[in-house]
């Protein structure tokens, strides 16, 4: 039988979201260098992320779970300052359509099945792999019919709000829920981590992005409406 080491998987999956990224993120048009600098920054941060898991470096095992839940707020706030205070990024970030934004949520499924996957040996506490699993698998759905829809012209805002608001909500109570209840079982330097440090925080910022956008969209359609 076929072993694969929980870190490996979660390696391969995430150099499948970076191509899927790159791949949803050149729809609109060839990325050139940006691609390159973008695939390359993103690879480079998986590297460093793996020598810091791997070797157990990154924190220490008696880490509290406020602090480490303050560490996974931080690493979004990184992530935010880079995707918004590098121009190009900020530009090419910015000029995504809805069914970008959305599209970038669909790899969450391959996520959800991992962890699914992972419940069931062991890997990952049952309950919260299964429940985690299963919504990771909707919040990518749901992005999928999402963009689906405003290509297709039909209820796009509305399933678009639906899905961004249940894809923050998955995000937001998995990090509370491996900081605050499961650190202690799984410790710092879980698989999971992979997830936590490299994916979430770009689901995180495309969803909020999609929102701005959403929220550009209804003050405009207000203003032409009261001139």
């Amino acid at each position: 039988m076929l072993n694969i080491s929980p870190s490996l998987t979660m390696i391969g999956l995430n150099i499948l979201m970076m191509v899927y990224t790159l791949w949803s993120l050149s729809l609109s048009g060839p990325l050139g260098r940006k691609g390159l600098f973008i695939g390359v920054g993103m690879f480079i941060w998986l590297v460093l992320l793996h020598l810091g898991l791997s070797g157990g470096l990154l924190f220490p095992e008696d880490i509290s779970g406020i602090g480490f839940l303050a560490i996974i707020f931080a690493g979004v706030g990184v992530v935010g300052a880079l995707l918004f205070l590098v121009a190009p990024i900020r530009n090419l970030l910015l000029s995504l359509d809805q069914r970008q934004l959305m599209l970038l949520q669909g790899i969450r499924v391959f996520f959800g099945a991992t962890f699914l996957m992972q419940a069931s040996t062991g890997v990952l506490p049952q309950t919260f792999g299964v429940l985690d699993g299963y919504t990771h698998i909707g919040a990518g759905f749901f992005g999928l019919i999402a963009a689906f829809s405003v290509a297709a012209g039909v209820q796009g805002v509305r399933r678009t709000w639906f899905a961004n608001l249940f894809g923050l909500l998955d995000i937001l109570v998995v990090a509370s829920t491996l900081a605050l209840v499961l650190l202690p079982q799984i410790g710092p330097h879980h698989p999971m981590m992979y997830a936590v440090f490299l994916a979430a925080p770009l689901w995180l910022w495309f969803h909020l992005v999609s929102i701005w956008k959403l929220l550009r969209a209804d003050v405009s359609a207000i203003q032409a409406a009261s001139t």
